[in-house]
Formats: C-alpha cells, sequence, structure tokens
C-alpha cells in the first residue's frame, strides 16, 4: 500500500501570494462531497507538478500555469531528487509557486507529496511538461462547480509533432471511446491533464496501490470509482503535452504500453473485464502507432536529442 509522508515546512518554500489564508488539509478529511450539493463559492483550485530532471520544460510549464484567466489559489512544484539545473529554473518562480522537495524517486512519492500539501478545495495535477491553455483554471471550477463531481480528466494536443492533428485525432477517438461504456463515471484519470476534488483524494488515499508496475494516473481513477465517487471526461478540459515519449526506443515504449493492461489485470475485483480488455486493445492500438508518429516527432523543428521520458513509476530512468 502506499505511504504519504506529511508535509514539512522547512522543505516549503516560496509561494507567496498563493499561500494567504490557505489552511492544509487534515488527514483525517471527510469522503468527497461528490454525493451532495456543491458548494456555493467557486472551490479553491491547487496545481501540482512533479519534477525530476526537467530543466527544459518545467519553466514554459509555469507560465503557462500562471497566466491564466483566473489564477490558481496555489501552485505546488515538487522537486523529485532532480540532478540537472530545474533547481536553478524554479528559482526565478519562489516568489509565485510553493516548492517542495521529495527525495524518493518516483512519479507516485513526487504526486502524494504534493497532493498532501495542497490547500485546495480542487487540486489539479499535470506533467512539467503539460501546456495549459488560459482558460484551464477557469474550466477546472466551472466542472466542479457541480457538486456530484471528484474527479475530471481531459484531452490533449501534442505540441512537438509534425502534422499534430494526425496524433491529436488519434488521442481524442481512444479518449472518447473509453468514456462510452462509463456513463460519466470513469475508472481511469490521464496524469497530464487532471484534477481531483481534495475530499475524494484524502477518502481514498490509503487504499492506493504503491506498485511501479501500474500507472498510478489509472489506479486512482479505479480506486476513485470503485469508492463509488464520480470520475468525468471534459472534452473542453484541453491541455498540451509532449510526444517525447515515442523517442523511448521500441523495447521500453511497449513495456510503459503494457502498464496500462496491467494496470487493470491487477484491479479485477475493483474493475470489470470490460475495462481490462480496453486496456488491451488500447496499448496495441497505440503500438501500431509507434513507427510513424516516432518519425513525425523526430521531424519537429524543436526536437532535439535528449533523453527520452522515463517511465514515470520507475526509480531510475529507462534506457537511452
Amino acid at each position: 500500500m502506499a505511504r504519504f509522508p506529511r508535509d514539512d515546512p522547512s522543505t516549503r518554500t516560496g509561494g507567496g501570494r498563493t499561500m494567504t489564508g490557505a489552511a492544509a488539509p487534515s488527514d483525517s478529511a471527510e469522503p468527497s462531497d461528490s454525493a451532495g450539493a456543491g458548494p456555493a463559492r467557486a472551490p479553491r483550485v491547487s496545481i501540482v507538478v512533479p519534477v525530476h530532471n526537467e530543466e527544459e520544460n518545467i519553466g514554459p510549464c509555469l507560465d503557462a500555469a500562471l497566466r491564466q484567466t483566473t489564477p490558481a489559489d496555489e501552485i505546488i512544484v515538487v522537486d523529485n531528487a532532480s540532478t540537472d539545473a530545474t533547481r536553478a529554473r524554479l528559482a526565478g518562480y519562489t516568489d509565485r509557486v510553493v516548492l517542495l522537495t521529495e527525495p524518493q524517486l518516483g512519479v507516485l512519492a513526487a504526486r502524494n507529496r504534493g497532493l498532501m500539501a495542497a490547500t485546495g478545495d480542487v487540486i489539479g495535477r499535470i506533467d512539467a511538461d503539460t501546456r495549459l491553455p488560459p482558460y484551464w483554471v477557469e474550466a477546472v471550477r466551472r466542472v466542479f462547480a457541480d457538486g456530484t463531481v471528484a474527479a475530471v480528466t481531459g484531452p490533449v494536443t501534442y505540441y512537438d509533432i509534425r502534422f499534430p492533428a494526425a496524433l491529436n485525432a488519434v488521442d481524442r477517438t481512444l479518449r472518447r471511446a473509453w468514456t462510452l461504456p462509463s456513463r460519466q463515471r470513469l475508472d481511469w484519470l490521464f496524469g497530464a491533464n487532471m484534477a481531483v476534488r481534495a475530499r475524494a483524494w484524502h477518502a481514498i488515499r490509503t487504499d492506493l496501490c504503491d506498485d511501479r508496475r501500474y500507472h498510478e494516473d489509472l489506479d486512482l481513477g479505479i480506486h476513485l470509482r470503485r469508492a463509488g465517487h464520480r470520475v468525468v471526461f471534459a472534452a473542453d478540459l484541453r491541455a498540451g503535452t509532449s510526444a517525447r515519449r515515442f523517442r523511448n526506443d521500441p523495447a521500453d515504449f511497449w513495456a510503459y504500453l503494457r502498464m496500462i493492461d496491467a494496470s487493470y489485470a491487477s484491479h479485477s475485483g475493483r474493475a470489470g473485464s470490460a475495462s481490462y480488455w480496453r486496456a488491451w486493445l488500447t496499448s496495441r492500438l497505440i503500438m501500431l502507432c509507434y513507427l510513424p508518429f516516432r518519425a513525425l516527432h523526430r521531424a519537429h523543428p524543436t526536437y532535439t536529442a535528449a533523453a527520452p521520458r522515463k517511465n514515470p513509476m520507475a526509480a531510475e530512468p529507462s534506457r537511452p
């Protein structure tokens, strides 16, 4: 089972106006109010960004998160044992974001660190290569005005691939297909573009899995649905993301995809067999797209020979 470190104020820096008047959530927070009426006021929104060796990406990610039509109440960056210039890049944001550190390597530990520290009613979770459009926080608040919603995820568009419409269409089609049998009670979330009601997170967090064979965002979605919380897909909650996963060699890319169906196979008591076969088919359809989209990514003007994106659940980077 997962371990959840408490926030240590001694490792918390920055924040400026983002922390004004906020109180940290209690470990004994009540379950999500997803079964009752929504709050009268607009929910406070925190954004959590786990970061490991993202010196090229973290600046544009935070610039986009800070340029919102309605600002987030707090932005938390969790530095996950970075060894490159990530910390130096973050130095220019310490007056606008909360900077935490998580020495245990792996996105699961970094994500949990950030979500536990967040003070918002709703916690957005994005990746360091996510580029939020200016209306993202506004859209999140609109979704969570419905008190029955415990979590939301949305589609992504790829900003560093030639002819992005092709990959965007594949991604959009697959995500919409995953919503069809759900009646908007999904058993999945996408970590690059998602938000969860804080009360729902605290209600199920001790039940979540701590296993590097599974995708942590899928695991979260499965447990939320199993606990009776409503997870929805919002087509207008878009975010940009990188296609750099296609830099991985075929074996690493396939190992990453196999984690999709492994996540559902391991939760046979929580997710139905239809979810497993949906995941099984999806991983193989994406693998068929690997070679053409890898070529299109490499052909993009911004492509560099930087290391491929590592397995997000791994304690060590994937092979270059």
